[in-house]
């Protein structure tokens, strides 16, 4: 009896030495960078029994709850050593893990991290130490991200259309900022395909740029001079400057650019009414602009719990304007029926825009807050004369005047912190904008109109994150509430006027099993009309051929799941979308005049989407190549006059980035896309577009100064594309002196990159801005 007495009492003593415990840590590598999705195992170190299992999140952060007398830890990841710690306290603080080396006769070869990577949101790819950080700039670095392709108008994903940039946190607000960073200063790009709650629901990709964290203190500048030599000469000239002291951050930047571009179009119109109309159309136009932009910006860190800061941008447009010749041949049922001889002048005056972003980062007990808040005004006035002479008939002179004024406040609020084993967001965001066009024409060949929109949408978002023993669970949901009143000559128009309540759900599924990582995702999302497709306005071309708005659009809502999966050095993207109430391109007759076509917008009841892409890029320390395939594909059905229009051949992508290391100081690289003819919704893609860059970077006094020399879009490539609508077709292909060799030079003196951690609020409405 005593026996079993002081049996059950050591069994209990064994019990209450083990109640559940809980460890934390944070996983980084040799250079301190964290590592997501490294494996942690608690075991039971008397008899190896595994006890609990997690991975780490996207900061390399893990939280472990099991029950053990004697706790041991177990961490792995692919091509680094495995970490075994023993004797553990519940905070174990931070653990670097260090690479695998494996001999090959008197070769030591030091595994790599692989090329891209799985994170809690998206695709993570590294920069630092690798040759993408001899590139040039973020640019340049986002350019080789497998499907991001380079536009006339900027970056954007294949089949995910621009995405929202954010450089350590805070919203891109011009693109030329992307120039401006050197890519030795970045440490990570993530690309997201799927975004989360705590993003606007408008919002299809999203691109995080994380540069390295500054040494040192004082103060520190870079500069840069670029030359492009091509049809029409680019310069740019900027200074990136920073102080610091203990806390204390400033900050700020001026960069000059200059620009001339020429291009040159063929158009095509063909119209099949009572008459047979058809026109054939070349322009020449050349531009120019020159503008300043500046930005200042202080950020104070109290302690490691508080910092605050703000940043105001703007910009000073000396000049900005464009010169066009247009001729035109038409035809009547065969027969000529007239020539146009069509001078263009255009400019445009802007105020200089005020941009401004004010944030707190904190933590209040196991809270962390952060709080932005955005002011947005800018103002831009374009005129335009157009002097048309018919060789048959009347000749005109059409001018136009129009005004637009955006004005834009937002804040937003993200409330973060623990919660059963995971992580719990919860956030709310306020956006109030208001938007005036005023479109002038005086000889009233056009209707003159004034137009207001006022927009207030009040947003609440939550999301959950739940690590599992083979990776991790998310989920959320975004409430969205919008108010949208349309005003015509300052009545308010009912017709017009809107008021939305959605709410769109996402959930997440990351996986790891051994070398395969894989993330599965469900979201809805919205795309929201631009400002300028709402207008009411119609803006004169020639006299075949208007533009108009149109106020009735209405948001297009998509479902889309997506899977991504990465072995080693490969990895596979595939999505499937579902879109209700889709905006296409439609072309109607102007009433009164059969010959003259009006271009706007319209809703299409649904819409399918297919894409797949897969890219493999492994590594090598002299050379890194990257190959992406890819292909899209919709169905769609268009009504049009005589009958339903649907897009037949799929969109290929093929994407070839080499870069390589010639010499310690000196790089270069190769870079090749090529996109196939096809169609997307009644756009026809008419011919394939090969684009073909080549570069070299060279750098001395220890990597502060280097010169730089890109060849961009050698083969001059230049885009073919045909609209179709019923009756009516155009074609069009476009010349721009894209074809151009670069010239850069950089120096850094004590580099350093600024601490602000503002994020921004707004970041849709700012997009919808738009022309």
């Amino acid at each position: 009896m005593k026996r079993n007495f002081f049996t059950l009492m050591v069994a209990m003593l064994a019990t209450l030495t083990a109640v559940a415990q809980s460890f934390t840590g944070q996983v980084v590598d040799e250079t301190q960078n964290p590592i997501p999705f490294a494996n942690v195992v608690l075991l039971n170190a008397s008899d190896s029994a595994f006890v609990a299992g997690t991975t780490t999140d996207g900061d390399g952060v893990f939280t472990l709850t099991g029950q053990t007398s004697n706790p041991l830890v177990k961490i792995t990841f692919l091509g680094y050593k495995t970490r075994v710690i023993g004797g553990v306290s519940a905070d174990l603080g931070i653990i670097a893990l260090e690479p695998e080396a494996t001999e090959l006769g008197e070769v030591v070869v030091k595994a790599q991290r692989p090329a891209f990577k799985l994170t809690t949101e998206g695709l993570k790819t590294e920069v630092e130490n690798t040759l993408l950080s001899k590139v040039g700039t973020a640019k340049a670095v986002l350019e080789n991200l497998p499907g991001v392709q380079r536009k006339k108008d900027g970056l954007e994903v294949f089949g995910k259309g621009t995405p929202l940039i954010y450089i350590n946190g805070r919203k891109l607000q011009i693109q030329t900022e992307l120039d401006q960073i050197s890519s030795e200063d970045i440490q990570s790009v993530e690309l997201i395909t799927s975004p989360g709650a705590k993003y606007d629901a408008t919002v299809e990709s999203v691109i995080l740029i994380k540069t390295k964290r500054p040494q040192g203190e004082g103060f520190s500048f870079n500069t840069q001079a670029s030359y492009c030599v091509g049809k029409g000469p680019d310069t740019t000239l900027g200074l990136n400057w920073n102080y610091r002291h203990k806390g204390l951050d400033v900050f700020g930047s001026v960069w000059y650019n200059d620009y001339k571009w020429i291009e040159n179009d063929d158009f095509s119109f063909e119209v099949n009414a009572d008459t047979l109309w058809h026109m054939e159309e070349q322009s020449d136009i050349k531009s120019h602009s020159n503008l300043l932009y500046t930005s200042v910006g202080l950020n104070y860190i109290f302690n490691d719990n508080h910092s605050t800061g703000f940043k105001y941008d703007t910009q000073a447009n000396f000049l900005n304007r464009t010169r066009g010749t247009f001729t035109a041949d038409v035809m009547a049922d065969g027969a000529f029926y007239d020539h146009l001889d069509n001078k263009i002048h255009m400019s445009s005056k802007s105020n200089m825009p005020h941009t401004l972003n004010a944030y707190y980062n904190g933590k209040v007990g196991k809270t962390s807050i952060d709080f932005n808040t955005d002011y947005v005004f800018n103002k831009d006035r374009k005129s335009q004369f157009n002097d048309e002479v018919s060789q048959q008939w009347d000749s005109r002179t059409v001018t136009s005047t129009n005004v637009v004024r955006n004005q834009l406040w937002a804040s937003k609020l993200v409330l973060s912190w623990s919660l059963w084993g995971g992580n719990l967001q919860v956030g709310s965001e306020y956006d109030h904008t208001r938007r005036n066009d005023d479109y002038i024409n005086p000889e009233q060949v056009v209707p003159t109109s004034y137009s207001e929109q006022r927009e207030r949408n009040v947003i609440f978002f939550a999301e959950y994150a739940h690590p599992l023993p083979f990776g991790q669970l998310k989920a959320g949901l975004r409430n969205e509430n919008v108010t949208s009143d349309y005003y015509d000559r300052g009545v308010r128009m009912a017709d017009q006027s809107r008021k939305y309540h959605h709410f769109f759900p996402n959930v997440g599924l990351m996986a790891r099993a051994g070398q395969v990582q894989l993330m599965l995702n469900y979201a809805m999302k919205i795309k929201r009309p631009y400002y300028w497709e709402l207008r009411n306005s119609v803006t004169y071309a020639n006299r075949f051929t208007w533009d108009a708005g149109n106020p009735y659009l209405k948001p297009t809502i998509n479902n889309e799941v997506s899977l991504m999966a990465i072995y080693k050095w490969v990895n596979l993207m595939l999505a499937y979308k579902h879109d209700r109430d889709v905006n296409v391109n439609v072309a109607h007759a102007v009433p009164g005049s059969e010959a003259t076509t009006l271009m706007n917008k319209e809703n299409v009841d649904d819409e399918d989407a297919m894409r797949v892409m897969i890219t493999f890029s492994p590594r090598w320390d002299f050379y890194q190549p990257s190959l992406t395939l890819g292909m899209i594909k919709d169905w769609i059905k268009i009504p049009s006059p005589i009958g339903f229009i649907s897009p037949k051949d799929p969109i290929w992508l093929i994407q070839f980035d080499n870069n390589f290391q010639i010499m310690p100081t000196l790089t270069a690289n190769v870079n090749f896309s090529f996109t196939s003819s096809g169609d997307m919704q009644n756009v026809t893609l008419v011919k394939p577009a090969n684009v073909l860059n080549i570069g070299a970077t060279k750098t001395f006094l220890n990597d502060r100064l280097s010169i730089q020399v890109t060849g961009h879009n050698l083969l001059n490539s230049q885009e073919h594309v045909k609209l179709s609508y019923g009756l009516r077709t155009m074609c069009q292909t476009q010349r721009r002196d894209t074809r151009e060799v670069e010239f850069t030079v950089r120096y850094k003196f004590n580099a350093a990159q600024s601490k602000y951690k503002g994020t921004g609020a707004g970041s849709s409405e700012k997009e919808r801005f738009g022309n």
